[in-house]
């Protein structure tokens, strides 16, 4: 582009020399003027259009380059729910897995099974006051309760336990996930205590999948229990 420019400039310089004498009337210098106008506007003319496609080029190149960190960010964002998928997969895995049969369920592995449960629930949802509530769905009496810190008072209500269409619950202050069917006339629920109004839980079924493990894991201990008249 800039030898056009050198042309163009050279061409000027020139003109005197390349217009002798008047044209069809008109002055050698009015003819040189004209033509030194034409020249220099024609040059200012290129150099706009030179300058509205570099500036084209800005916008576009930041344009992806924005395009570029928004798909760097949702590909990150991908990994890392991806990632969370992935580690919750391996904990409800870990839990289906490990639950033996009844005739195999011995006090030790009961209690790491348990403990388990309840550090895996800390990591899925990042709170740190919950407890797990066992409820006997027909005397409508709390029969249980594992509690993250024994020193927590949660005061949850038992009518959410016999809601049947609902197993999910929500307000500023807690969180309540309840196993969607009951064993042997029980049913397990996991509680959360929130630590402000806008935390919550994203993935609230694997809470009720857990809560439906866990009632698995009671019901079978509490048959172990009665089998060995412990």
């Amino acid at each position: 582009m800039y030898w056009i420019y050198l042309l163009l400039f050279i061409l000027i310089v020139f003109i005197p020399d390349i217009i002798q004498g008047s044209i069809f009337n008109y002055r050698e210098e009015s003819i040189e003027e004209l033509l030194i106008l034409i020249i220099g506007g024609l040059g200012f003319f290129m150099y706009l259009i030179k300058e509205k496609q570099t500036t084209q080029q800005r916008q576009e190149k930041i344009h992806f380059q924005r395009e570029a960190n928004r798909m760097s960010k949702d590909l990150t964002s991908s990994y890392s729910y991806i990632g969370e998928i992935n580690r919750k997969l391996e904990i409800f895995k870990n839990i289906s897995v490990g639950l033996p049969e009844w005739s195999k369920l011995t006090l030790a592995k009961e209690l790491e099974l348990f403990a388990y449960i309840m550090s895996s629930i800390k990591v899925l949802t990042k709170m740190n006051e919950y407890e797990v509530i066992f409820v006997d769905t027909q005397s409508q009496e709390i029969i249980k309760e594992i509690k993250s810190n024994k020193k927590v008072s949660f005061g949850l209500e038992k009518k959410y336990f016999f809601k049947k269409n609902k197993k999910f619950f929500e307000t500023d202050e807690w969180i309540l996930a309840v196993s969607p069917n009951e064993m042997e006339h029980m049913s397990a629920g996991i509680f959360l205590k929130k630590k402000n109004f806008s935390q919550t839980v994203e993935d609230y079924e694997i809470l009720k999948a857990i809560a439906s493990q866990v009632l698995f894991l009671y019901v079978f201990s509490e048959r172990r229990r009665q089998r060995r008249g412990i």
